[in-house]
């Protein structure tokens, strides 16, 4: 589809908010040229930090899963049949959905991917986790074997979308995009070489609490890439998690920064929808302990990792052998969900954690919810701030869709190149001025990439479009190009692009490979 060109865009290098961006600009370069470290408690709470600007939404979204006694999820209840409780205090619904309005799409002829384009309502997502840092070689293998028998025996169209994410001893491999064919999954999980667990093998340079810090950045990332893409997701994450990391083998100082880091985290994930559960591939152990003949594992109080999943409102699975059943349970305890909104009527935004219950009316029923969250007051972000989201989705191996982006570059003089910039109108923030004209602004990072896959040249740029209200509804179904001239060193091996939406904040990215740049 061609772009819709715009009569007016500009380059804000020279505004007074360019201005007071340039203090910090040296720290930024340092940062998406060199390495992000991932082997720190630090790193991962830095993260979390950068991501938590967003804030929570004065309006509360929560998405409920009722089960039985026998823990089998419950549909076709109301409104009425409710009770929501933030600390304590009744709160009243102001929204309700039940599960037949989260129905799975038709998935189109010849497509492997999902797009929620044309849906009146947002079927869950589930986002498959492989986790490969944390988890023996035996147990890996099985957990692999498991995962390629849920997806041969529900497909070939599984029922909702589902990404798969292989979590390696130094990478994130995002093996492949939201999609409903289950072959398409399978094709992705066998191009992918298992790695042996090297980091749980040695110990010492990568400990426990290393490994748990890069697995909550891990999360993170998958949050941060899913802000703003709309319904629930649910993080089935298959792997061991860290279990020699156990909340009675800290000390107290210890206890209470690693509970920080988890619940902060929880809170991310909270805002962007999503839902953790834990499948433990290894199953009971044939081995009694030496306390009276009992099996050797951790009780969930115990478990660290594992307690995001009754923090974001998931469920613990382990001390079981059937994981590919497991996983099934998963996807339809995710899918079987009620949606219900509320404005909380304490109004003091202090940045506390606020407990949250909801009851059911019928005996025997549970409900199961987020726990709570952390009522953080609306401000907009600084500039250290953007900054660091831009990097964060410039480093992500993950793409970040809240903004639809598409780019291409062509030679435009030695060291520089042509960038014609495509952006999805629709998730732009139009701004209504006293002409009648419509305008927007966007802030833009390009980073070329050159040998051995290291960021050369980076460059951050504020544009803007201003154009005649007519004009642009005549457009509606063409995306917003801008032009502009950028660094493209002749060693370019690709181009990454980060687009973020200065008022909404909804960032998109786009990779630009090799064949597609045409260089001199």
């Amino acid at each position: 589809m061609s772009g819709f060109c715009l009569g007016h865009f500009t380059a804000r290098g020279q505004t007074a908010r360019a201005a007071r961006r340039s203090a910090h600009r040296n720290i930024f370069l340092r940062l998406v040229l060199g390495i992000i470290p991932l082997s720190s408690l630090a790193s991962a709470q830095q993260t979390t930090e950068a991501t938590r600007f967003r804030s929570t939404t004065h309006l509360v979204v929560l998405d409920v899963v009722v089960t039985d006694t026998y823990g089998q999820p419950i549909r076709g209840y109301t409104a009425k049949d409710f009770r929501v409780l933030e600390d304590g205090v009744e709160q009243k619904v102001a929204s309700f959905e039940p599960p037949a309005l989260h129905p799975s799409p038709a998935l189109p002829n010849n497509h492997t991917t999902f797009s929620t384009s044309g849906l009146t309502s947002i079927p869950s997502r589930n986002i498959l986790v492989l986790d490969e840092l944390n988890t023996g070689i035996i147990d890996e293998a099985y957990a692999r074997q498991q995962l390629e028998k849920y997806l041969r025996k529900h497909g070939p169209v599984l029922n909702q979308p589902t990404s798969l994410i292989i979590v390696g001893q130094e990478n994130l491999d995002f093996a492949h995009d939201y999609t409903r064919n289950a072959q398409t999954l399978l094709d992705a999980l066998k191009r992918h070489h298992p790695e042996l667990p090297f980091t749980r093998m040695t110990g010492g340079l990568y400990g426990s609490g290393e490994r748990m810090a890069k697995t909550l950045w891990v999360l993170e990332q998958i949050a941060s890439s899913s802000l703003h893409y709309a319904g629930r997701k649910n993080i089935i994450w298959i792997g061991a998690g860290v279990p020699e990391f156990t909340w009675r083998d800290l000390a107290p100082d210890d206890r209470h920064k690693f509970a920080s880091a988890i619940s902060e985290t929880a809170n991310v994930l909270f805002d962007a929808r999503l839902v953790v559960y834990t499948i433990n591939p290894h199953g009971l152990d044939a081995m009694p302990s030496v306390e009276g003949g009992t099996f050797s594992e951790q009780t969930t109080g115990e478990l660290v990792f594992e307690s995001l999943a009754p923090e974001t409102g998931g469920k613990i699975l382990r001390l079981q052998n059937n994981v590919d059943d497991e996983i099934a349970q998963c996807t339809e305890d995710g899918s079987a969900y009620y949606t219900l909104t509320y404005y909380p009527t304490n109004h003091v935004w202090d940045g506390q954690f606020r407990k949250i219950q909801v009851q059911m009316a019928g005996r025997g029923l549970t409900a199961r919810v987020r726990r709570g969250y952390y009522a953080v007051a609306d401000s907009p972000p600084s500039d250290e701030q953007v900054d660091a989201a831009l990097s964060h989705a410039l480093m992500s191996p993950l793409p970040y869709r809240a903004l639809n982006v598409h780019s291409t570059v062509t030679p435009a003089s030695p060291g520089s190149g042509k960038y014609m910039l495509r952006v999805d109108r629709d998730a732009l923030y139009w701004q209504i001025l006293d002409s009648g004209k419509r305008r927007c602004e966007i802030t833009v990072l390009t980073a070329t990439v050159g040998a051995g896959s290291r960021f050369t040249t980076n460059k951050i740029r504020e544009l803007e479009a201003v154009i005649d209200a007519a004009q642009l509804q005549k457009a509606a179904d063409k995306p917003i190009v801008f032009n502009f001239v950028a660094e493209l060193p002749a060693d370019t091996q690709a181009v990454k692009l980060v687009v973020r939406d200065s008022t909404n904040g909804n960032i998109g990215t786009a990779e630009i490979a090799k064949d597609g740049i045409k260089l001199r």
